[in-house]
């Protein structure tokens, strides 16, 4: 906006001179362009033709006009180029305060179309997260939003440690190659050790090496894919039935998964007297103790130490059972 107003202002004063040649000296269009240019730029060539004495005076008033409306438009780009560049130094540094106050959020590696889709999740669950992307564009992008963002590769270690990694509870790497992600999650890993890891494998074959790199769980993007499509072919009332709940077609629903052991007053109790579903209203699916996993638990079933807690409900009641339950949204939480 501010160069279309720059633009105007050298646009005007170029007609006014044209046009003021061109009626007090009766010069053809041209040369009235060619001695409004030379005097507004004071470049100091001679008059293109004799003037009177109107000529001169109006030559005058163009000196004053001209000379002026150009110092003004070059002190306006200036200043915009000097303002935008403080502003993106103190953005950044703005950007690098806020992320140095997060603790137990999530580092997101790369800004691609499955980032998008990771992103537009965590907001829909209010998740604090930080995006690494070295794609300046995209970078910038992110920055409009106000997302937290760290430009630059996420296989660098100083960008993992600039974007909290070892505050953080989880990191999710979906760099384009599997060389990538085994990369980052090998320095992740070594950065934070308790640090809960998911990768994108683009290829079965670097599954096993992602696993052996550290990733705490490996997904491939492609085969899920695959055999989704497969279900919405051979079992679609099926597919359908899962799309829903999972929050495919609609977000109605909505999941928690949770460590008990954060909440002592529910060790001991059975799921009838901790009222979990009595009070929130959502509905307890599984209850996992270890490696065995005990689905549709019944009301007579005691909660453990360290049991994992898998519930289903809608999310005001998901919301209540963190706020009542849980002592605040969990790391697991999904969908």
């Amino acid at each position: 906006m501010h160069f279309f107003y720059f633009g105007a202002i050298l646009l005007g004063i170029t007609v006014f001179g044209t046009l003021g040649y061109t009626l007090i000296e009766g010069w053809p269009l041209n040369e009235a362009f060619y001695m409004t240019i030379i005097s507004i730029t004071t470049v100091g060539y001679g008059e293109v033709r004799p003037l009177s004495p109107a000529g001169r005076m109006f030559t005058a008033t163009l000196l004053i006009l001209g000379v002026g409306a150009v110092f003004y438009v070059m002190a306006g780009i200036a200043e915009i180029m000097i303002e935008g560049r403080v502003r993106q130094i103190f953005g950044r540094r703005k950007r690098v305060r806020e992320i140095h106050k997060l603790h137990g959020h999530h580092v997101i590696c790369g800004y691609g179309r499955i980032g998008f889709v990771i992103c537009r999740e965590f907001r829909r669950e209010g998740r604090a997260y930080v995006v690494i992307e070295n794609n300046p564009e995209k970078a910038a992008q992110l920055i409009d939003e106000d997302i937290h963002v760290v430009i630059g590769n996420a296989t660098n270690d100083d960008v993992l440690i600039e974007a909290g990694v070892e505050r953080a509870v989880g990191l999710i790497s979906s760099m384009p190659t599997d060389a990538e992600n085994v990369f980052v999650t090998l320095s992740a890993r070594r950065l934070n050790r308790s640090l809960f890891v998911v990768a994108r494998a683009a290829r079965d074959s670097a599954i096993p090496k992602l696993r052996d790199a550290g990733a705490s769980r490996v997904i491939s993007p492609y085969t899920m894919g695959g055999l989704r499509m497969a279900e919405s072919v051979l079992r679609p009332k099926l597919a359908n039935f899962f799309d829903t709940i999972s929050g495919y077609t609609s977000k109605d629903w909505d999941f928690e998964e949770a460590e008990i052991s954060r909440d002592p007053p529910l060790v001991g109790k059975t799921l009838r007297d901790s009222r979990i579903s009595q009070e929130t209203g959502v509905y307890i699916l599984a209850v996992r103790t270890g490696e065995e996993m005990t689905f549709n638990p019944g009301a007579d079933y005691t909660i453990a130490d360290g049991d994992i807690l898998y519930a289903m409900g809608r999310p005001e009641q998901i919301t209540d059972l963190r706020e009542h339950f849980l002592n605040g949204p969990a790391a697991g939480a999904t969908n």
